[in-house]
């Protein structure tokens, strides 16, 4: 077992994997079980919890080390070149293609290609990329020369694809094919343990970067910091911790110093539905969690029209209602188009949707990658949607 510890801890030397708990040493007792071999690996985790991170621990540590690792998030690329990114395209496949080009996976070739945000991936390039893991064969957008490519693939998703497959959009056999090995990674407020670890680690590396003296932390600032929720997980106490230490110079940490970088109160665990939820068990929204579950209830409500204007009610009241927020915030800016009334009569799915999109970005102040985390959408939803209901 100190042996094994031992080589844990190693890890955080090497790539700042970071965590004492017995769900985080089960994470990486598994990334060191798989990282020497091709299996294809899925990693699951909420946002901000070190999915990324894994994954260039995944390829440093296997055979295919001296070889690229190319890093492709498929939410932020918008559906029509997605293709063409990932396995190229021949001149004049589509407009402005004006010369041959390699895509990423060839780009990848003997080394390890990570695909964030797979569940945004759309139907016909998932059948391209079961094709490769199942043959290491495709072809160029535009071509139908058949090209092989020895690519190990590790995927990642913040999603339920057990749930998108039962919705139609992730195809059942590419899930199975993916899952072949999975790496969970927590969310933070399920091993708070790892907190203090977590702080000392990031304070030193922050230290270190701006060339001062870090002084420490006083154990009142580290109970502070393990009573919140960290709805962002582990990226958002990196963010807090690397700040305030920049900021204050490597003074020592106290509470009194943590509650003025703390960028919000404590907010209640955010939750992913996985099926419908019954209106009368949503509590007032508080926080920017409590939206997103809101968001993502209301698109699953769309037979009971009663319910979705309950839901609607309560993000009405998120944003209007001063007593439903108890921070302080500033005044948001406006967006392209008011919100409008809640018409009992005529509302509808579509309507209930645009208000919601347009209550993120004044909620975001008009920031739009921070309006899609808010809704639990990817950027590139989003922009399809601001398109889609006029609101540039």
């Amino acid at each position: 077992m100190n042996a094994s510890r031992q080589i844990l801890r190693q890890l955080t030397t090497r790539f700042g994997l970071v965590g004492e708990s017995d769900v985080m040493h089960q994470a990486m007792s598994r990334l060191l079980q798989v990282a020497p071999t091709d299996l294809t690996v899925l990693i699951t985790g909420e946002t901000g919890t070190g999915k990324e991170v894994f994954a260039h621990a995944l390829h440093d540590l296997s055979q295919r080390k001296k070889y690229p690792f190319v890093s492709v998030n498929c939410g932020a690329i918008p559906e029509t070149l997605l293709e063409s990114e990932l396995f190229g395209a021949e001149k004049g496949a589509y407009t402005g293609a004006d010369e041959k080009r390699k895509g990423f996976f060839e780009a990848a070739h003997h080394g390890t290609i990570f695909l964030d945000e797979i569940g945004e991936m759309p139907i016909n390039t998932q059948v391209k990329l079961l094709r490769i893991l199942e043959s290491g064969e495709f072809s160029r957008l535009g071509s139908s020369t058949v090209q092989k490519v020895d690519v190990r693939v590790v995927a990642a998703t913040n999603r339920d694809l057990m749930y998108e497959v039962r919705q139609g959009r992730f195809r059942q056999d590419l899930f199975f094919r993916l899952n072949s090995v999975n790496i969970h990674l927590p969310p933070l407020r399920q091993h708070p343990d790892d907190i203090p670890a977590l702080v000392e680690h990031f304070a030193q590396r922050a230290a270190d970067r701006n060339v001062f003296e870090y002084e420490g932390v006083d154990l009142e600032a580290l109970h502070l910091l393990a009573q919140q929720s960290w709805p962002g997980n582990v990226r958002e106490l990196r963010n807090v911790v690397e700040t305030m230490v920049t900021l204050e110079r490597g003074q020592r940490i106290t509470a009194a110093m943590v509650q003025q970088y703390l960028p919000a109160p404590e907010v209640s665990d955010p939750v992913m539905p996985t099926a419908l939820v019954r209106v009368a068990d949503v509590q007032q929204p508080r926080s920017d969690a409590d939206m997103q579950l809101l968001y993502r209830t209301l698109l699953q409500l769309a037979s009971d029209v009663s319910e979705m204007k309950t839901v609607l009610r309560h993000l009405l009241t998120l944003s209007f209602d001063p007593a439903a927020n108890t921070a302080p915030a500033a005044q948001p800016a406006p967006v392209a188009s008011s919100t409008p009334e809640v018409d009992d009569e005529n509302l509808n799915l579509a309507r209930i949707e645009k208000m919601a999109i347009e209550l993120a970005l004044r909620r975001t102040q008009g920031n739009r990658r921070d309006a899609a985390n808010l809704l639990g959408i990817s950027e590139r939803t989003l922009y399809r949607k601001i398109d889609e209901y006029g609101l540039r």
